[in-house]
């Protein structure tokens, strides 16, 4: 895979969690007023991150194979652990009146938590995809390099 490829996989996921974060900002701010708008705003804000998380580390795996390194595995490990807590954190979103017995508002401020949980993960995915991105780029040039 080529490094331009590689850099705007990274970039893209960039892009698509920032994007995410302020739909899920959107739809706290719209989940009492407007439903239709909170709804697409919330959904917007899930399929961006379904995107931006998996993009990273496909980007980061093709690195880490094309260099042969193994990149930082606690990093993936942590933003893998935040993509399924924010995964089953939004989940109950659709069942809140079982959980709050009867309630069926949201209480204000747990979609901006559920936005920030994707939003680490996919930057903790993004960091280790950039890192290996980094060092095998540095290490190509330094077999250029003349002694």
């Amino acid at each position: 895979m080529t490094n331009r490829l590689v850099k705007f996989k990274i970039i893209l996921s960039l892009v698509l969690a920032i994007v995410g974060y302020f739909l899920g900002v959107v739809a706290d701010a719209t989940h009492d007023a407007k439903p239709a708008f909170f709804y697409v705003a919330c959904l917007g804000k899930i399929f961006l991150f379904l995107i931006a998380v998996p993009l990273a580390n496909s980007a980061g795996k093709s690195i880490r194979k094309e260099s042969n390194t193994d990149g930082i595995p606690g990093l993936r490990f942590m933003s893998w652990i935040m993509y399924g807590v924010a995964l089953i954190h939004f989940s109950l979103f659709f069942q809140w009146p079982l959980i709050a017995a009867g309630n069926s508002r949201l209480p204000d401020g747990q979609i901006i938590i559920d936005a920030a949980m994707f939003f680490i993960a996919s930057m903790f995915m993004i960091a280790e995809a950039w890192n290996s991105y980094k060092i095998k780029d540095s290490t190509s040039q330094l077999g250029h390099a003349r002694i």
